[in-house]
């Protein structure tokens, strides 16, 4: 316990000494970072745009369909097939990935390429091309996903939106989002005073300026109003789907939110440490699943009780020695890691901190595995159903 304080002051040197990136700030409110290094003639970035959770988001419902749209149009003047060519001409692809919390695109160019690859990141981030004749499909893919496809599949889709706080939709809803509509909703989500852009590579400051102002220093941290509907809840479940002469399955993931992003992403090793040696299946790390599978004829009330009893110890159990080994751990993979650019800009994007003490990580872990933070995904015969619930949760 004595050596705890002067482990936790080593953390930050040991973490993140590694390289320290230079900042700045663009005009419209773009953060930026890079790590300079001209070993190789390459550059490397994520651009991450924070949103709001979707329990303070009205529109969080629309968000589906709208990465959907996002990911099928142009960008500018390009349409889909002629941005899709510009990017292949550049060796440059640029995915993307969302969380309840984030957008982010990930990308790395040729030294020679990197004014042109930075225009093709800034045009589809800020001037996106929604392509009307993709809406349609689209917008029945969305309800049909939903509403259509078998018990199981769906049961799956509405249990992991659960997990992410999003708000199923209502066919009328869908039906009303036109182009207009997207427009608007990217002009409120996607803001530049709310994006980060982290780089790594073969440029120097000055240059990471200028490239930085050239492609992204234009976009109008202007915004269209917030949509005056009140935030729909997202559903709680459990969420079931009874298929008869099927052994019984039991999926139980804790809800993605913001709150101790940076505190969970330090303590998640220790806690699949924890659930391995309890002979837990983790089935997903983010959002955390667990998942416990039967033979025919089990009650899905005994699986329910052994994932939850796991969670319920998971606070109470850790320790001093525990928090010090993390540290410790924590610090020498980061030493390695550090040495990857990829890792590096992970680490600026999605930082983590250790908790101050024993007692915060508890009340960190308490928040994390809470009861009302759980969702539950159960499959199998209806008779061993019958023991957790018997009505399916209302739509």
């Amino acid at each position: 316990m004595k050596k705890l304080p002067l482990i936790l002051g080593m953390v930050p040197g040991l973490l993140w000494g590694q390289q320290t990136p230079s900042s700045f700030t663009l005009p419209n409110g773009l953060q930026v970072q890079l790590f300079e290094d001209h070993s190789l003639p390459l550059v490397r970035g994520s651009l991450m745009v924070a949103l709001p959770p979707p329990n303070q988001d009205g529109e969080a419902w629309l968000r589906p369909l709208g990465f959907r749209m996002l990911a099928a149009g142009g960008s500018g003047t390009r349409s889909a097939a002629a941005f899709a060519l510009s990017a292949d001409a550049l060796g440059l692809d640029l995915p993307l990935s969302q969380s309840s919390t984030s957008a982010t695109w990930t990308f790395v160019t040729r030294t020679q390429d990197q004014e042109a690859s930075f225009a093709l990141l800034a045009d589809w981030v800020t001037r996106p091309s929604f392509d009307p004749l993709a809406l349609e499909p689209a917008r029945t893919f969305a309800w049909t996903e939903l509403s259509e496809s078998d018990l199981l599949s769906r049961a799956r889709l509405r249990f992991q939106r659960s997990l992410f706080g999003l708000p199923e939709p209502e066919e009328r809803g869908l039906a009303t989002v036109d182009i207009r509509t997207l427009s608007a909703w990217h002009r409120r989500l996607f803001r530049p005073d709310h994006t980060r852009l982290v780089v790594w590579g073969d440029l120097s400051l000055s240059q990471a300026r200028q490239l930085a102002m050239l492609s992204l220093g234009a976009w109008s941290a202007q915004s269209a109003p917030a949509p005056a509907a009140a935030p729909r809840p997202a559903e709680t479940g459990p969420f079931f789907a009874a298929l008869p002469g099927e052994a019984p399955s039991l999926s139980m993931g804790l809800v993605s939110q913001g709150e101790d992003s940076i505190l969970r992403r330090f303590l998640r090793p220790w806690v699949l440490a924890q659930l391995k040696a309890a002979g837990i299946r983790v089935a997903n790390e983010e959002p955390l699943t667990l998942q416990s599978d039967a033979i025919l004829g089990t009650p899905i009330a005994s699986l329910q009780a052994r994932l939850s009893a796991a969670l319920d110890l998971l606070p109470a159990s850790f320790t001093a020695r525990d928090l010090e080994s993390l540290i410790v751990q924590t610090a020498t993979e980061r030493s390695l890691m550090g040495l990857h650019p990829g890792a590096l800009l992970d680490e600026a994007l999605e930082p983590m901190s250790a908790p101050e003490s024993v007692v915060a990580a508890r009340a960190v872990l308490e928040r994390w595995c809470a009861p009302g933070n759980r969702r539950i995904l159960a499959s199998g015969d209806p008779g061993s159903l019958q023991s957790a619930q018997t009505e399916t949760p209302k739509r």
